[in-house]
């Protein structure tokens, strides 16, 4: 909407070309920012045939300030006899700083200007910053070494408002100002509250060489020359340092640095590793108790002799080292979340040694790069485990070899997983709902109940089992 207000009023007061009005559509994008961070209204004037005439196309009021204007004022023309900084800039070229006008609404405001160009240079409109001038005198009177340190900077918005001390009042962290020989000249009071606490309580620090309260520093000769981070300890206070240098044509300048206590960020930080640590040593715990309950119950399935309880034996060890297996990943990667691919194959692994070395039975894997909750993950798990038995069990009877191929993918908002054989296929009668298979109802009740899926089983050259449930990309 502001883009077609833009070339609208454009085309109707101006002779700009299309690149040009695009310039001024690009930059009105990030006005708004200005504005909040400065605390002033920001205006985009555009060029008119009228020399002594600018026309408005967009504006930004403050969201964090008062603005000066109730009433917008794109579409009004601004005249030389009320704002002849605009004006000025306008037909000059040149920054204009400082200038005292008359606002479209009759306020009295100190604006600074600077031109817009084009690709070739030619001024076509100006950005302008408006402020009451009635915190003029206190500003300058807070700020004044600071502004003799900045006065290079001057020619740009951004580093008008730190001049006038808008957003040193806003910044959080603390703000210095350090001269070529490493002196400060300006600190804000967040700067000043931030040395208190690091034991420098009530002291002055204008004047002081930087190194003297930071003595961190004395090991970064160039934190002056080049932009540098760096993290400290002090007194017990982790501390951030950001200093970017300051050029001027004089060589006066110096560095602006930025401190910020990171001291919370640190230690929630180190609080989190703890919690990761003791979160994957539960994972990994769980993991080998798993393994030693199935230990046990081998130990148990060899002393009976009935092939049938045997089988159920084996049949329930399979299971706990699925879910075993689940554990085993969640104690070596992510805290939540489980590779579901690496998973599958190590469930095929662990199942490969439980075929009768007698059958050559393939079992290949296609998988996409998705990742599930450990809830999810071991309910999967358990689900696929038993559909590799059941395979291994019912596909191949009177053979001694086999296919089994597991594909698992993400489908519009869905997983599907396949698993299907080159068996013998079902029985004509086959159904799930009447199958009195134990590992069947185990697949229905954790496809149905826990996934909040839907299982399909069918004949297609052997058995072919679908499960679908819905998923979330993580």
């Amino acid at each position: 909407m502001g883009e077609k207000i833009i070339e609208e009023l454009c085309r109707k007061y101006s002779d700009l070309n299309h690149e040009e009005i695009k310039i001024i559509q690009r930059l009105s994008e990030v006005i708004q920012i200005v504005a909040d961070l400065t605390q002033a209204d920001i205006f985009i004037d555009c060029i008119t045939r009228d020399p002594d005439a600018a026309i408005v196309v967009a504006e930004a009021k403050p969201r964090t300030a008062k603005s000066l204007y109730r009433f917008s004022v794109v579409g009004q023309l601004a005249l030389k006899q009320n704002e002849p900084a605009v004006i000025r800039t306008q037909q000059t070229g040149l920054p204009t700083i400082g200038m005292r006008g008359i606002s479209q609404e009759g306020v009295p405001i100190k604006q600074s200007v600077v031109p817009i160009t084009s690709r070739n240079g030619r001024t076509i409109g100006t950005l302008i910053m408006e402020q009451d001038i009635t915190e003029q005198v206190s500003q300058e009177k807070r700020v004044k070494e600071l502004i003799e340190t900045t006065e290079h900077l001057s020619e740009t918005l951004f580093k008008l408002a730190f001049a006038e001390g808008r957003i040193s009042d806003i910044l959080p962290d603390g703000l210095l100002i350090i001269d070529k020989n490493g002196k400060v000249t300006y600190y804000n009071n967040a700067a000043r509250d931030l040395f208190n606490r690091m034991g420098f309580f009530g002291e002055e620090f204008g004047g002081k060489r930087i190194i003297d309260i930071i003595s961190e520093l004395d090991i970064r000769d160039d934190f002056l020359a080049e932009q540098m981070y760096i993290e400290s300890k002090i007194n017990g206070l982790n501390i951030a340092i950001t200093s970017v240098p300051l050029n001027s044509p004089d060589g006066t300048a110096g560095a602006l640095m930025l401190i910020r206590d990171i001291t919370e960020i640190r230690e929630k930080e180190k609080e989190l590793m703890r919690r990761s640590v003791v979160i994957k040593e539960i994972h990994h715990r769980i993991k080998n108790n798993l393994q030693t309950v199935a230990s046990l119950l081998r130990i148990q399935a060899r002393r009976i002799k009935s092939r049938k309880a045997k089988n159920a034996f084996s049949d329930s060890i399979s299971r706990i080292l699925s879910i075993a297996v689940v554990h085993d990943i969640l104690s070596k990667e992510e805290m939540e979340y489980v590779d579901i691919d690496n998973m599958i194959r190590k469930i095929v692994e662990m199942v490969s040694l439980m075929i009768d070395p007698q059958k050559n039975i393939n079992i290949s894997i296609d998988c996409s790069p998705i990742k599930l909750t450990s809830r999810e993950a071991t309910s999967l798990a358990l689900i696929i485990n038993e559909l590799i038995h059941n395979a291994i069990e019912h596909a191949f009877v009177g053979r001694n070899e086999g296919e089994i191929a597991i594909i698992l993918k993400e489908f519009d908002k869905s997983i599907c997983l396949m698993v299907r054989d080159n068996g013998v296929g079902l029985k004509r009668d086959f159904s799930i709902e009447k199958s009195k298979n134990l590992g069947l109802n185990i697949i229905k009740t954790l496809v149905e109940e826990d996934l909040k899926g839907y299982i399909n089983i069918h004949n297609e050259n052997g058995v072919v089992v679908e499960v679908m449930f819905p998923y979330t990309s993580k």
